[in-house]
């Protein structure tokens, strides 16, 4: 366990969100990996393919009371993003393969053109993170 813990924290440490500066690593989520703060929302490294992450986002969505109202698929299925609406928040999260067993995440709540619900965010990726 510990092991993996420090492979989650290089990646996240080689992450261009580093070298952009603009990111708080925030508190943890058990074995499944640290959560970092964005701009925008929130992201991590989670275990699984792209597709097992999509589908723990869909049950967190659901659990959220997030109501869908779109998914995309891209580049042979190593990107997908689903999209919704809680109230007047616009909820994404996007998925993008890492490595056949990693998906990175970040998760944005909109509020409008210039505020996000960062705790929104976090809650969906911590959802998704303690997913088994």
């Amino acid at each position: 366990m510990q092991s993996r813990r420090l492979v989650l924290s290089l990646v996240l440490a080689a992450s261009p969100l580093v070298a952009g500066g603009c990111f708080l690593v925030a508190a943890g989520a058990g074995a499944a990996g640290a959560i970092a703060y964005t701009n925008r929302g929130a992201t991590s490294v989670v275990a699984g393919t792209v597709d097992q992450a999509f589908n723990r986002a869909v049950v967190a969505f659901q659990q959220a009371g997030i109501t869908e109202t779109g998914r995309s698929t891209e580049n042979s299925g190593k990107l997908r993003k689903l999209i919704g609406k809680k109230g007047e928040v616009e909820v994404t999260a996007e998925l993008n393969w890492t490595t056949d067993s990693t998906t990175k995440v970040e998760i944005t709540a909109r509020e409008n053109a210039v505020e996000y619900d960062k705790e929104l965010a976090k809650d969906i990726l911590n959802r998704i993170l303690t997913m088994t």
